[in-house]
């Protein structure tokens, strides 16, 4: 029989669940974490911010995709850390222009705080960089397909179809998304994106090359485009991608920090991936989670 102490104990347990590690680390010492981690080599390291911002580490550089790191009305949970407490920063790359992928507050901050860093965008936000305060000789605007060269990674950015590809020759593609290769790993965030042939065919080079794969899967419908909030891959498109790609693991993005438009179960596109593919790996990250991703 449990002694009173013991039934206390578990009464507490009970009461006062952790919050866990990832939850607790915010604000420098999440940055400070990032910087003080070394991912072995050949391998790189992943941290999850929420919605498509992300933070990959590897070859002793790291590369920040669409912060967003402004507190605004909505958010189910706080930014991990402040724009200014981004010292640990090489590269930034942004995927279009909406406000959750490129936050002009967030940019300027990281500019200030990490004067390495450089920022690459599609052609369309090269202006929005510069009027946010980043100095124009650290911006680069690649068209899709021209691959960049930014200590150790090797950035190409690819089209990217949200709700439509959005081309003109002026500028190029307005939606993109990347393959960032390193250390001799290929890995792809697909920024905010539907399928389409344009799209599978710029990522046809690297089918069964991916090391990871980062997938919208918040879905788009009638009355959210009607609401001017424009959708990405359902959580089926998105694992029927993956089963193109045949990336040696997936992870689901964009479903989890807005309540309504913006949100999904990352469950659903586990289970359909799973069975579509069992074969597939996939992986759903919580906020300020680190993953190691290994070659295939």
């Amino acid at each position: 029989m449990p002694t009173p102490s013991e039934k206390e104990a578990a009464a507490a347990f009970v009461r006062s669940p952790r919050q866990g590690r990832a939850a607790r680390r915010t604000g420098r010492a999440f940055v400070e974490a990032i910087a003080s981690y070394a991912p072995p080599a050949g391998t790189a390291a992943v941290w999850y911010l929420g919605q498509e911002s992300v933070v990959w580490k590897a070859g002793g550089a790291t590369v920040w995709i669409d912060p967003y790191l402004s507190p605004s009305q909505g958010r189910r949970y706080p930014p991990l850390c402040a724009p200014g407490d981004v010292t640990e920063a090489d590269l930034v790359l942004v995927t279009h222009e909406h406000l959750d992928h490129l936050d002009p507050a967030t940019c300027a901050g990281i500019a200030q705080a990490a004067p390495q860093a450089r920022f690459v965008a599609p052609p369309a936000c090269g202006p929005l960089l510069l009027e946010a305060g980043v100095p124009a000789g650290r911006v680069a605007t690649p068209r899709t397909g021209e691959p960049l060269q930014f200590g150790p990674w090797r950035v190409t950015a690819v089209p990217a179809a949200h709700e439509q590809v959005d081309w003109t020759a002026e500028r190029g593609h307005r939606f993109v998304g990347y393959v960032a290769e390193c250390d001799g790993l290929a890995c792809y965030h697909a920024g905010d994106t539907t399928a389409c042939d344009e799209l599978l065919a710029a990522l046809l080079p690297w089918v069964g090359r991916l090391d990871l794969a980062m997938l919208p899967i918040n879905g788009r419908d009638y009355f959210r485009l009607a609401a001017n909030c424009i959708g990405n891959f359902t959580f089926r498109e998105a694992a029927e991608v993956a089963v193109r790609l045949d990336p040696a693991l997936t992870v689901p993005l964009h479903y989890d920090l807005f309540h309504g438009w913006n949100d999904e179960r990352p469950g659903h596109f586990v289970d359909y991936l799973f069975d579509r593919a069992p074969y597939l790996p996939a992986a759903v990250m919580s906020p300020g989670q680190r993953l190691l991703v290994a070659p295939r």
